[in-house]
């Protein structure tokens, strides 16, 4: 039996594990075939582990979920022999892997010799977009000048080198980064639209597995020093782990995995949007809705920007902070006015929730709503709104509220293991919304 449990990203509380637990409770208010609506699609393993028995309706309001929700669940026509026609055209990499030689020959020859002082520069100033903006002193201005004046030159002060130009060095090394850059080209060179989300997918995978973070998030950079401002040994043990992975190699992995997907015979749809247009445009054949929103002040758009970039592919003005009186683009590289979700934010979830609950109910349709409870007494990091809170407002719109329980289950941990918060051992519970039978 085909279980449709995949795993795209290293995500932010994932449902991986949940995915058997949810798909019951689904199909305890829902017939299969029915039409499902996942309104929080994140990485797209629940919208795909429905998708086997429903007609799966997906939305998230980050371009990088609706690709590799769509690349999930649309039955593609590619063959490994479209995959190696592919990848012979990225092998030519020209005058891009030209332009970011000398950065890319100091960053190996730092980690071949161990050579902490120029990797942990690399990771704090190592961003040419960064460095054309502020011009930092450092270790390595001078190939950082030379990188940046070879791009000029080159006329690649475009798209072409949007990933190296941006998070080169800093998210991953910059031969992995100028990799990524020369996919991306290949894709809206080389790949018919129709198949654009399934080769962008396998991309946005490869760049989550090869991320130099921890956790292997983009919320932020390695932490190179420590609280003293010495040098830690985990930036050169990362690098070695992780800048040295074969991009291509794991992206070719990674479209083969794409491609021998099962894949339903029902109508499914992706789509990138805020959750209530995406309510007030549901087909009618739409019964139940599965809803996971973020519940903490985490702003998911920080920990996936780079995802987002690479989807984008729009060349972003970047973020900045206050630091000492003068402002300085963020450590993170993140884009500007990134999204944040009103249920992250503590005034505005409450209206948030009531009107997501008023939809569901006035459209006699069946809410399952993911809730992750906290143990208060520890450091985990708390809820903008309580279970309490979420159950009195349900009641308001819904003939019956049901808590069902997933038993004891911790999700993936977010930060360093200093900073490590705990899971309540109540790890995940369902509030089930319906105002009549199935």
């Amino acid at each position: 039996m085909m279980k449709y449990n995949f795993r795209t990203l290293n995500y932010l509380g994932s449902k991986l594990r949940l995915l058997d637990f949810i798909e019951g409770n689904v199909l305890n208010v829902t017939k299969e075939g029915e039409g499902v609506c996942d309104l929080f699609a994140g990485s797209g393993c629940v919208s795909y582990k429905l998708s086997n028995k429903f007609c799966v309706t997906s939305c998230d309001i980050q371009a990088y979920s609706r690709v590799i929700t769509n690349a999930l669940m649309k039955d593609f026509h590619v063959t490994n022999l479209d995959i190696d026609v592919f990848l012979s055209e990225i092998a030519k990499e020209g005058s891009l892997y030209e332009s970011f030689l000398p950065l890319i020959t100091m960053e190996e020859e730092a980690i071949e010799h161990k050579n902490l002082e120029v990797l942990t520069d690399i990771l704090e100033h190592g961003s040419v977009e960064v460095y054309s903006i502020e011009h930092n002193v450092s270790h390595i201005t001078e190939q950082l000048q030379s990188v940046w004046d070879n791009l000029k030159s080159n006329d690649l002060l475009d798209v072409r080198s949007l990933i190296s130009r941006y998070y080169g060095g800093v998210y991953f090394s910059y031969r992995q980064a100028v990799q990524i850059d020369l996919v991306l080209e290949a894709i809206s060179t080389y790949v018919e639209k129709d198949n654009r989300d399934l080769y962008l997918a396998a991309l946005l995978s490869t760049a989550s597995d090869v991320v130099d973070t921890v956790g292997k998030h983009f919320a932020q950079p390695i932490k190179a020093r420590d609280s003293k401002g010495e040098i830690k040994i985990t930036v050169y043990n990362k690098a070695v782990k992780d800048k040295t992975i074969d991009v291509l190699g794991l992206y070719k992995e990674w479209l083969q995995r794409y491609i021998e997907l099962p894949r339903s015979n029902n109508e499914h749809v992706a789509i990138q949007g805020d959750y209530m247009d995406c309510l007030r445009g549901l087909s009618d054949n739409v019964r139940t809705i599965y809803a996971d929103p973020p519940y903490t002040r985490d702003h998911y758009s920080r920990f996936y920007h780079v995802l987002e970039t690479m989807t984008l592919r729009d060349t972003p003005e970047l973020s900045t902070t206050n630091i000492h009186g003068g402002f300085h683009v963020s450590n993170g590289i993140y884009r500007k006015n990134r999204h944040q979700s009103p249920f992250c934010i503590k005034s505005q979830a409450p209206d948030a929730f009531k009107t997501m609950f008023e939809n569901a109910s006035s459209t006699n349709r069946n809410l399952l709503l993911s809730y992750s409870p906290y143990d208060e007494t520890k450091k985990s990091h708390p809820r903008v709104v309580t279970m309490q809170q979420l159950i009195t407002w349900a009641k308001e719109y819904f003939a019956s509220v049901e808590i069902v329980s997933a038993g004891s289950f911790k999700h993936n941990k977010l930060n360093s293991a200093e900073h490590f918060l705990d899971a309540s051992d109540e790890a995940e519970l369902l509030i089930v919304c319906t105002n009549k039978d199935k």
